[in-house]
């Protein structure tokens, strides 16, 4: 039976605000491209077009990254592939797949697409060396597509090919499809939607369309409250985010936070650096610190950004001052040394 679940289950996560700093990063996401066959209304691909690079990830930096991997204290609890393009864009994304599952370096991976580019060839990939795919569905029709995100596709074809990834023998991967409420918003839509998809799928789920991206007004003018549950909007000061991720975009330079669409803050690159000196380098301590300063107001992207409001439910603002202590302590030592949380 498919289970109607947000991508994210809170209740089960660790106590980021007693452990923070940590040893490892509790997600790496990887942007295996940055470019992207759609170009959604509500997107940076769309609203903010031409203002970015755009690249593909060589397989020869991703086992880089692989390598560096190996080098944190512990696992990282998941690998997420995403980015502001599509992974399935790379066209070496099989082979990606299958280095990451090979490599044992972290707990969990996943995948979120659009699906549109999928393959045989990709979809024995997906089935076999990812644990999770999450597909972000924009529309229930060919037209909807046009709406929302510019461009023609052949609807019955992605279904189509979803259908195949499930039944797909020996399948490793959970299925999560997901689609926006502006594109469900009448009772009807929602039931079409859930008779589309709940039969070839795991998980379901209907999403509030946020402002994900800083500085770009992405929400189509309806605020639906909280992303994944419609709740109240919290203010919030530290960004969690920058505590318990980073993200290596396609070109091998690292950025702390996934929604850094213009990649303002980058903390180093893989092609010179290693990965685990880059998670505790002065460029990410002293962005760290600006957050638990309450200055995060100062400075952009983050002063433009509500992705901590309207995206997360960890919560630092009240630990800041003993987490503030715990960074101090650690640069205060010759050494380096770093008295990691139990």
């Amino acid at each position: 039976m498919t289970d109607f679940k947000a991508q994210f289950n809170y209740s089960e996560r660790a106590p980021l605000h007693l452990l923070s700093p940590l040893a490892s990063p509790l997600v790496i996401y990887i942007e295996p491209s940055s470019y992207c066959n759609l170009e959604c209304i509500f997107c940076p691909q769309h609203i903010a077009k031409g203002q970015f690079p755009k690249h593909n990830m060589t397989c020869e930096v991703f086992e880089k990254v692989l390598r560096d991997l190996k080098n944190f204290e512990s696992k990282p609890k998941l690998m997420r592939f995403c980015g502001i393009g599509d992974p399935l864009f790379n066209k070496d994304i099989s082979q990606i797949l299958e280095m990451a599952d090979r490599s044992n370096s972290v707990e969990r991976t996943e995948l979120i697409t659009n699906g549109l580019l999928l393959t045989e060839k990709v979809i024995a990939a997906i089935a076999l060396n990812v644990d999770r795919v999450i597909f972000s569905i924009e529309g229930l029709s060919d037209e909807d597509y046009l709406k929302f995100t510019k461009r023609r596709i052949n609807f019955d074809k992605l279904i189509c090919n979803i259908r195949d990834l499930f039944i797909t023998k020996n399948r490793k991967c959970k299925i999560h499809v997901k689609i926006h409420n502006q594109a469900v918003k009448s009772i009807d839509r929602r039931q079409l939607f859930l008779n589309l998809f709940e039969t070839i799928s795991d998980e379901i789920y209907i999403e509030n369309l946020v402002d994900l991206w800083p500085e770009l007004k992405s929400n189509l003018g309806d605020d639906s409250g909280h992303r994944f549950d419609s709740g109240t909007i919290p203010n919030s000061i530290v960004c969690p985010q920058i505590f318990k991720s980073m993200q290596v975009n396609a070109d091998g330079r690292v950025q702390p936070c996934c929604v850094d669409w213009k990649a303002l803050n980058i903390i180093g690159d893989v092609n010179a650096e290693d990965l685990s000196s880059i998670w505790i380098n002065r460029p990410m301590r002293r962005l760290q610190k600006l957050h638990l300063e309450c200055k995060r107001q100062t400075f952009s992207p983050c002063s433009g950004c509500v992705h901590n409001e309207y995206s997360e439910k960890d919560n630092l603002d009240a630990q800041a001052p003993a987490i503030l202590e715990r960074i101090r302590v650690i640069e205060s030592r010759s050494d380096e040394s770093y008295p990691y949380p139990q």
